[in-house]
């Protein structure tokens, strides 16, 4: 009985130990263009930093700011993430044929936020403001493994091969 106890301990106890990663879902996603401009407060304009208000905006790029931005809600706060939790966006753009995929690292100390905007600025975002053929949102711990996703319609569709294997 002994023998089994040190056994399950061993075998249990890192688990146990490891940090619990909190039950965090993407509640929505929504695409917008933003000009710069949307971007401008008061306070900047009188010499201060950009104030991000309720939200945590990350970008591919921080100059220019207007781009095809992901406002992505989630279930928790941020601050409750543990330290290197990323966003990963796959994005199919119209002038593109295959998909471009970006990674958004959460800073060190996010604010207490739940809103998460991810945007593809400067060189990264679509020609002439198009919007996206099809996106997936990936929300990973910093293990790398997934702990929520969000994707278009458009993302499910059925691989070529699948939809010929029908009956004629």
């Amino acid at each position: 009985m002994r023998t089994l106890l040190i056994v399950l301990s061993a075998l249990c106890g890192p688990a146990l130990l490891a940090e619990k990663m909190p039950s965090v879902e993407i509640d929505s996603v929504v695409s917008y263009y933003k000009p710069e401009q949307a971007f401008k407060r008061i306070g900047e304009y009188l010499g201060g930093e950009e104030q991000t208000g309720r939200k945590i905006i990350l970008r591919t790029q921080t100059s220019p700011r207007k781009g095809l931005y992901f406002v992505v809600r989630i279930t928790e706060f941020a601050d409750e993430l543990p330290a290197g939790c990323f966003f990963e966006v796959d994005l199919l753009r119209p002038d593109k044929k295959r998909p471009v995929t970006k990674r958004f690292d959460l800073p060190a100390n996010p604010k207490s936020h739940r809103e998460i905007w991810l945007g593809f600025t400067g060189d990264d975002q679509p020609a002439n403001d198009e919007p996206p053929v099809a996106w997936r949102v990936r929300m990973l711990g910093p293990d790398g493994q997934e702990l929520s996703s969000y994707q278009s319609f458009l993302w499910s569709k059925p691989a070529d091969d699948e939809s010929a294997s029908t009956e004629q």
